[in-house]
This record gives structure tokens, C-alpha cells and sequence, in this order.
């Protein structure tokens, strides 16, 4: 395992690397008090290159011992691939709030979540934060779908 994180963490930090290249590239602000097009890009050059550093000294601080037991993770992940290419299909057509809470329940359900309540109102309270951040705070226009018309 410390090999492979290793390995991961030098990967992800040459592709950060190369990302904060091309995120120096864009052009500057145009308006004022804005953070212009370079900002977002920037803080995923910020997240990419801190996580990368944060698991490298992970790995070379880890001592290898036995292999930790691994039922289904990859099983797991193939399933959360899955309904995340789902997702993508259906989202321009149901739009990001029909397809988004559905999403987000299954992954809760993957998971290992078994109160319904809980992920119903999980799915939900996040699918609507999510809409509100992007929609109101980013001034991002995400799919509405079949609401259109009902969602501003």
C-alpha cells in the first residue's frame, strides 16, 4: 500500500504541476471586482497539489504491514462508477436537481447507509445546497430538464 500511494502522490503532483501551468496561461480578470476565469482553476490547482503532498508524506511516513482486508471495494468502485456514468446520462435530460437526488442516494446506499430517512433528507438537503451554491452564489446555470419553467 505505501508503494502505491507513493506512486499516486508523484503521479497527481506531476498532473497538478501541469494543471497550474495551463491554469497561469488564462487571461487575467476583465472586470472589475470579479475574481475572473483564472480563480476557480487555481484553487483546484491549490486542492490537487496539497491532497498530492498530503498522501506522498502519507505513504513515506506508513510502515507496510499486512494487506488490510478489501471485500467488494472494488466491486464498490466499479458500482459508483457506474451510476456516476448513469448520472451523466440522465442529466441533461431529467436536469441536475431530478438527477442529482436520485445520485446521491445511490452512492449513500453503495456506501453503506441503510436508513431511508436518512438518505432521502441526505440527498435532498445536498442536491438543494448544491443548486443554491451554483445557481444563486456562482450565478451558474445548471440543467433544469423536465422542471423547466418550475425552476428558475
Amino acid at each position: 500500500m505505501r508503494r502505491r500511494n507513493i506512486i499516486a502522490a508523484l503521479v497527481l503532483l506531476a498532473i497538478g504541476a501541469g494543471y497550474g501551468v495551463l491554469t497561469s496561461q488564462l487571461p487575467a480578470r476583465s472586470l472589475p471586482d470579479t475574481p475572473g476565469p483564472p480563480f476557480f482553476p487555481w484553487i483546484n490547482t491549490i486542492v490537487i497539489l496539497a491532497l498530492s503532498a498530503a498522501l506522498l508524506v502519507q505513504g513515506l511516513a506508513t510502515v507496510d504491514g499486512p494487506a488490510p482486508a478489501q471485500t467488494g471495494s472494488r466491486q464498490r468502485a466499479a458500482w459508483a462508477l457506474g451510476v456516476f456514468f448513469a448520472y451523466l446520462m440522465v442529466l441533461p435530460g431529467a436536469g441536475f436537481i431530478l438527477a442529482t437526488i436520485p445520485f446521491f442516494a445511490a452512492l449513500m446506499v453503495l456506501f453503506g447507509e441503510t436508513r431511508v430517512l436518512r438518505v432521502a433528507a441526505s440527498a435532498m438537503l445536498a442536491t438543494a445546497s448544491l443548486y443554491l451554491l451554483f445557481r444563486h452564489g456562482f450565478g451558474v446555470f445548471l440543467p433544469t430538464g423536465l422542471l423547466k419553467g418550475i425552476v428558475p
